[in-house]
């Protein structure tokens, strides 16, 4: 398949462009740099206007589309919806980290070579949307609507950075789904239920005060060409696995719907885990970023209490 590189850079840099308007920080550019995110606006009566005593100053929202759309999510709330959307967003990490190794395994032991490749190009495309996204994230360093803007319904800072573009759970799954919908088109039981999955997960990011939505956008477009960009490279990869593991294996073996099951078995193991097993405590997390803090500085490899 082949790759733009001009039209990849261009649908990765529309949504900053189109939807972000005036609620990113560029911190390395002041000439681009605005206020409204980190102060807000202000509207100001003087004394007599509405009161007689005291100078009374509101916070507002940015005037933008982004969010207007993020306070719409955000506010329509329910039991039902915190829990589902919960459960969809605490397994983004698990799922990322068992399948690959988990359908790489067993493939192998079957002597399923097509699988094993699939595994082995989306830990591929795993590592470099990650590494794309948190560039990203340290270069814009866009903060988080549950910092920048007032009375945001949250629960609580993430487990990794504090900044919101793009969002790496959105980047994460929509790499994963891509992945397998290149590597199985002719089985939508494949690759459905992951795109579901990953919408699912992307939309419950601003239910949870975490993201704006043109962060989700972003992220979709990063995760899904990240996969794109492995899957267009897998002949010389599967040549490079060859040398590496001194064999001589084609790119074939079992071409079947059933590597949805380990997909679906690590997502019904983390909901479990986290539904029944684990008790969110928002006070207690790993601490293994720099971003971990507010300060944005030093590496925490602790248990912070």
């Amino acid at each position: 398949m082949p790759i733009n590189i001009k039209t990849i850079l261009i649908l990765i840099c529309l949504p900053i462009i189109v939807y972000s308007q005036d609620t990113i920080n560029f911190k390395l550019f002041d000439s681009l740099k605005t206020n409204a995110e980190d102060k807000h606006k202000t509207i100001n009566f003087a004394p007599g206007e509405k009161s007689d005593t005291v100078l009374k100053t509101f916070k507002t929202d940015p005037d933008n589309f982004d969010v207007r759309l993020f306070r719409k999510i955000n506010n329509s709330r329910s039991p039902f919806k915190t829990r589902v959307f919960n459960t969809f967003d605490r397994s983004m990490l698990p799922v990322a980290i068992m399948l690959p190794p988990s359908l790489f395994i067993y493939s192998r032991v079957k002597r399923h070579t097509y699988d094993e490749n699939s595994a082995y190009l989306l830990s591929l495309s795993e590592f470099t949307n990650i590494s794309i996204t948190f560039g990203l994230k340290l270069f814009i360093q866009r903060d988080r609507p549950l910092t920048a803007l007032q009375k945001v319904h949250t629960k609580g800072m993430p487990f990794l950075d504090v900044y919101s573009f793009p969002s790496g759970h959105s980047s994460t799954t929509f790499a994963m789904a891509t992945s397998f919908a290149l590597r199985y088109p002719k089985y939508p039981q494949v690759y459905a239920p992951m795109y579901l999955w990953a919408l699912v997960t992307a939309y419950g990011r601003p239910y949870f005060g975490l993201h704006y939505p043109s962060d989700l956008l972003a992220g979709a477009i990063i995760g899904s060409g990240s996969s794109i960009l492995i899957y267009s490279l897998r002949k010389e990869l599967f040549a490079l696995k060859n040398q590496v593991l001194g064999e001589d294996k084609s790119d074939e073996g079992s071409i079947n719907g059933g590597v949805l099951t380990f997909f679906g078995a690590s997502f019904a193991l983390s909901a479990i885990v986290n539904n029944f097993l684990i008790k969110a405590d928002p006070d207690t997390r790993l601490s293994i970023s720099p971003w971990m803090d507010n300060k944005r500085g030093g590496l925490n490899v602790k248990w912070k209490l």
